[in-house]
């Protein structure tokens, strides 16, 4: 081993001095790539509420990050640990779900163990202790199955990640349809970083992108969904937006506030929505010009409020009626969508597909959960490719994002999405629509 001075261990690593925030390039010098890489990192902050061993550890992460500078195969050890200690903080947080004792039952109802755990090795011994009560069993040839009791389910849980994993989802704790998918990958470079197969390494863009997605799904195991989020989003604030187009094919998207200003153009339609309206942000709808008041066609929820009209109808209804604008959930839509003569339509919230009349209902509806409607719409789009009996049960799709509630007809969809949500107020909104949709069938 060569041993070098301290001094030269002091001195930068020109590997990672070519990072700069414009990608590789020029080096950057020592004092500015430690900031800068510092600064990638600032904002990765814990919730209060998470638990002191998983907020120690992640904080010697952060510590040890600086130091990439010095070392560049730090950033490497970082993105490995911070991928291994996902099953830290599923630990930490099962220890506390618990409050102090675990239930599990037979699946086949004929026992039911409860027993005291203080720490996950008490949930680690009881699991391995029902192992060995279930082999014994089947050595009798008596079919035995203990399954966690997770409020008014019972789950498969073995004390791995696989079961931690499937234990946070049905507990509620997570949270989105396309991280679900993200989860899996990530337990599988997990798996490759515990059980390495040669040589590898990294980067500091890979190791800051972890440690953020890791701060996210800590923060969301404790109940903190984080403002901007890339995996567990906080919810986003709406705004009251006018929407405003011609036949010429412009098309604008403003604050309401913007209706004082300006005269009444001829030819030039408005259309008030309650909007994500986010210029220059992550959480920017890119969408919004595909804006249809009775399809989900935009990436976040727009109630569709007035119009369309002229410049001072629209003043004049805002002014009078002053609606207010809110917050909305990104993740976990229930969304609605049609089958019918060979045609697949956009997808639909649950109170505008409640509200159809007789002949709008024809067809088959398939009810899913997903983030953003593409996904349901790309899901139903895809049964065809894939086997029907599958592709319609009632669970996670394989092939894709989104969760399957139900099939069938207009009233069995209906059904499974209020199953999912409760109550549902039929609404029927009218046929309004920005003529310029480019992703979305022009007859809609």
């Amino acid at each position: 081993m060569e041993i070098h001075s301290l001094q030269e261990l002091q001195t930068a690593d020109r590997m990672s001095l070519a990072f700069g925030p414009h990608g590789l390039g020029s080096a950057l010098s020592p004092e500015s790539a430690a900031e800068f890489q510092q600064l990638r990192i600032a904002e990765c902050e814990l919730a209060a509420e998470v638990a002191d061993g998983t907020r120690r550890s992640f904080e010697r992460l952060k510590r040890v990050f600086a130091y990439g500078v010095l070392c560049y195969d730090v950033y490497t050890l970082i993105d490995d640990h911070a991928l291994l200690m996902r099953e830290q903080a599923l630990r930490d947080r099962f220890v506390q779900w618990c409050h102090g004792s675990l239930t599990f039952e037979d699946a086949a109802g004929s026992a039911s163990v409860t027993e005291p755990v203080t720490s996950y090795r008490d949930v680690h011994t009881l699991c391995e202790s029902l192992k060995k009560r279930a082999a014994r069993a089947r050595a009798k040839e008596v079919p035995q199955q203990w399954k966690l009791r997770v409020g008014g389910e019972l789950i498969a849980f073995n004390g791995t990640l696989f079961g931690l994993r499937n234990w946070a989802r049905c507990a509620g704790l997570l949270r989105g349809r396309r991280s679900r998918g993200i989860e899996a990958v990530q337990s599988t470079l997990r798996n490759d970083v515990a059980h390495p197969v040669g040589f590898q390494g990294g980067t500091p863009v890979d190791a800051a992108l972890t440690l953020h997605d890791l701060a996210e799904f800590i923060n969301q195991l404790w109940g903190r969904p984080t403002p901007g989020g890339r995996l567990y989003p906080a919810p986003v604030p709406r705004e009251i937006a006018v929407i405003a187009w011609n036949d010429d094919g412009r098309v604008q998207i403003t604050d309401a506030r913007s209706l004082r200003e300006g005269e009444d153009t001829e030819g030039l339609s408005h259309v008030l929505a309650r909007a994500v309206f986010l210029p220059g942000t992550r959480t920017e709808d890119a969408h919004w010009m595909e804006f249809d008041a009775r399809f989900e066609t935009t990436q976040y929820p727009m109630d569709y409020l007035w119009g369309p009209g002229t410049r001072s109808a629209a003043l004049a209804w805002w002014e009078r009626e002053q609606p207010q604008g809110d917050t909305v959930d990104p993740l976990d839509r229930v969304l609605l969508v049609r089958e019918h003569d060979g045609e697949i339509y956009p997808p639909m919230r649950t109170e505008v597909a409640a509200g159809l009349n007789s002949l709008e209902r024809e067809g088959s509806w398939h009810t899913v959960r997903a983030d953003f409607p593409i996904d349901a719409y790309g899901h139903v789009r895809g049964l065809t490719d894939r086997e029907a009996d599958h592709a319609r049960r009632p669970g996670d799709c394989r092939a894709c994002s989104v969760y399957v509630l139900g099939s069938g007809s207009h009233r069995q969809a209906v059904d499974a999405a209020e199953t999912a949500l409760g109550t549902i107020r039929p609404v029927q909104p009218p046929p309004v629509r920005v003529p310029h949709s480019l992703h979305w069938p022009n007859r809609f």
